[in-house]
């Protein structure tokens, strides 16, 4: 193998790290080649961890899109908020959790550190990206500026701000118009790249071609950079330490460059929940599915549905947990999907299963237990005609 042969081998080892996209657990990603067909895409185990996992993005032209959408990271009631969210939108589990209960009467100081949100001087959580983050320093003051006879209200308002689908398509057409341009230069840098510059070296030799090689890679990369800088700032204004972080990326590294579009796009809808997004985005049937799993884990989260004892924390979990619910199903019933179908029971895989987990769907053979896999919740019977006992064991 030639030096210029391992040097275009090196160059497609960075470029498919660089598809490569870390998603932490309570978000969720959703992918596009063409921009037609839509795929919630959770983060993997294999490639992860406890906090979170890759996915990978299409990496051919015209190289897709990538979004993500995040669970609200924290349980809020009237008197308080604790760092901790019984339901997980990812099938994996729930992501890492610090559980910290502050009172909102408490509350002296709300900052923001990269991707941590401080309360007191203390990480309260740790949020998917340094935007969100952001977002959700910003709710707390309010909340916190609220009087309390008032703050029930805002905190229901706040819930159901994450199911708004006319927000997100509004966002979203508006992201279009404005990230037409970074697009198009990113797909022209891919071509550039992999195709016009050993093509230019195959025909011309590299002696001949590499300072014209050079000046129109320079030229992509400060365009796509300019293009990408101002893009950020229209829908990202108050980022401008992260938007200067990927400037300087995006101008040094081509790799990088060309999923410029994929910085801009990832956070553009965080702040809304995952269900709402698959709405706007997915198929019918896609949604259909995701919705159900969603609304299942609401409605019987695996235990413990609290990590502590304290009746304080205990009683926020409970209150923002019936708010999801409520908001959930408001939404699906709104887009004509009758939350008590969406979770029906299975049927009965053979005549040896006699009951069933509410959560996962795995079935047992016993009349009365635990599912172990999802923190031993109580399994549900099914009646002899296949359906299912009112009963719980």
């Amino acid at each position: 193998m030639s030096e210029l042969e391992l040097l275009f081998l090196i160059l497609v080892a960075i470029y498919a790290w660089e598809c490569a996209c870390w998603v932490p657990r309570g978000s969720v990603a959703f992918l596009t080649w063409s921009g037609r067909r839509w795929q919630p895409v959770h983060p993997g185990t294999l490639l992860g961890n406890l906090r979170g996992g890759l996915v990978f993005a299409f990496p051919l032209p015209p190289l897709g899109t990538v979004l993500a959408g995040t669970q609200f990271p924290l349980s809020v009631s009237a008197e308080a908020v604790l760092a901790y969210v019984a339901p997980a939108v990812n099938p994996g589990g729930r992501p890492v959790q610090s559980a910290k209960l502050c009172r909102f009467d408490e509350f002296r100081a709300v900052a923001v550190k990269a991707k941590n949100v401080i309360v007191n001087d203390e990480v309260l959580v740790r949020a998917a990206s340094p935007l969100l983050a952001a977002h959700l320093a910003e709710k707390l003051r309010l909340l916190g500026k609220t009087p309390a006879p008032a703050r029930a209200k805002a905190i229901e308002n706040l819930m159901r701000e994450g199911f708004d689908t006319t927000a997100i398509e509004r966002r979203w057409r508006a992201f279009q118009n404005q990230s037409a341009r970074v697009r198009l230069l990113t797909n022209f840098l891919f071509l550039y790249l992999f195709l016009l510059a050993p093509l230019a070296i195959w025909l011309f030799g590299l002696r001949l071609a590499w300072p014209a090689l050079l000046v129109g890679l320079l030229a992509c990369t400060v365009a796509t950079a300019t293009s990408f800088r101002r893009c950020h700032k229209a829908f990202f204004p108050d980022a401008e330490d992260e938007r200067f972080t990927h400037f300087l990326t995006i101008l040094l590294s081509p790799a990088t460059t060309i999923r410029a579009h994929d910085v801009l796009s990832r956070p553009l809808l965080e702040m809304f929940h995952p269900l709402a997004i698959a709405k706007v985005f997915c198929a019918d049937d896609t949604f259909r599915q995701f919705a159900e799993r969603v609304l299942r884990d609401i409605r019987h989260p695996a235990l413990p549905v609290c990590p502590g004892p304290e009746p304080g924390a205990q009683a926020v979990e409970r209150y923002a947990r019936r708010l999801l619910q409520t908001a959930a199903e408001e939404f699906l019933e709104r887009n004509g999907i009758n939350p008590g179908e969406l979770a029906q029971p299975p049927m009965p895989a053979d005549a040896t299963c006699h009951s069933y987990c509410p959560r996962c769907l795995a079935q047992f053979t016993t009349t009365a237990g635990v599912c172990e896999d999802c923190g031993g919740l109580t399994l549900v019977a099914f009646a002899s005609n296949g359906s299912v006992s009112q009963r719980r064991v």
